[in-house]
């Protein structure tokens, strides 16, 4: 793995110093380890993303399959036990590390993991300063992360939401999708997610590449999805 540190500074900096992403951003996820156990590793497969698990001073010991994970996805992984105990120890020494991943590349997205609603103020604080932030339950939740069926439904509920500006030509609904996940699509990714909402019945496509919307209910969107 990238490394086990202690404290402040040097798990974040370990991923700081590799190769950038050209094409897309770089996504930095930290999972508050005390708060949700976390354990789908195997996302990360070919993605712009650096996740760095943060372990409570109580937590001395890691699930195998999750250490095999970390093992093989050994470039992107990364652990910071803090060696602090007490009330928001974790989350102040997390806060520590978004900040230091933020001075290094002000450009990366930075995910929380944690189901923590405390930690709502600090993406708030980052987002006011022009940061690209979020906090989210799981991997699953996060955009650069998503499976097919994920993205199609994350997609159909954006569009449910957003009915008065959808694209209307295929160029434009790539732009769209490539945006809300972050520019972090291959080709394949891409093509693989329109096709998907036109084989759930979310949009169509004209012979001129026009794009046809359809409004879905909340039923519709998860049988879609399933």
């Amino acid at each position: 793995m990238a490394g086990t540190t202690h404290g402040r500074g040097a798990g974040a900096r370990m991923f700081l110093k590799g190769e950038r992403e050209v094409m897309s951003r770089t996504n930095y996820i930290f999972v508050d380890f005390e708060n949700v156990r976390e354990t789908d590793v195997d996302r990360v497969l070919n993605k712009p993303v650096k996740v760095i698990f943060l372990l409570g001073a109580q937590q001395k010991n890691l699930p195998v399959a999750l250490v095999k994970q970390m093992l093989k996805h050994a470039a992107q992984v990364a652990l910071v036990e803090t060696g602090r105990s007490g009330r928001n120890a974790l989350d102040l020494v997390l806060a520590e590390h978004i900040g230091e991943a933020r001075r290094a590349d002000p450009h990366g997205y930075f995910h929380i993991v944690s189901k923590d609603t405390g930690f709502d103020a600090l993406v708030g604080h980052l987002r006011d300063n022009v940061a690209l932030a979020g906090r989210r339950a799981s991997f699953a939740e996060i955009p650069v992360l998503m499976n097919d069926a994920e993205r199609v439904e994350t997609l159909t509920r954006h569009f449910n939401s957003k009915s008065g500006s959808l694209p209307k030509k295929r160029r434009s609904l790539e732009s769209q999708i490539q945006a809300t996940f972050g520019k972090a699509l291959t080709e394949v990714e891409l093509d693989a997610t329109i096709q998907g909402l036109v084989q759930s019945g979310v949009i169509a496509i004209g012979k001129s590449g026009e794009i046809i919307h359809r409004v879905h209910t909340d039923a519709e969107i998860r049988r879609a999805a399933a």
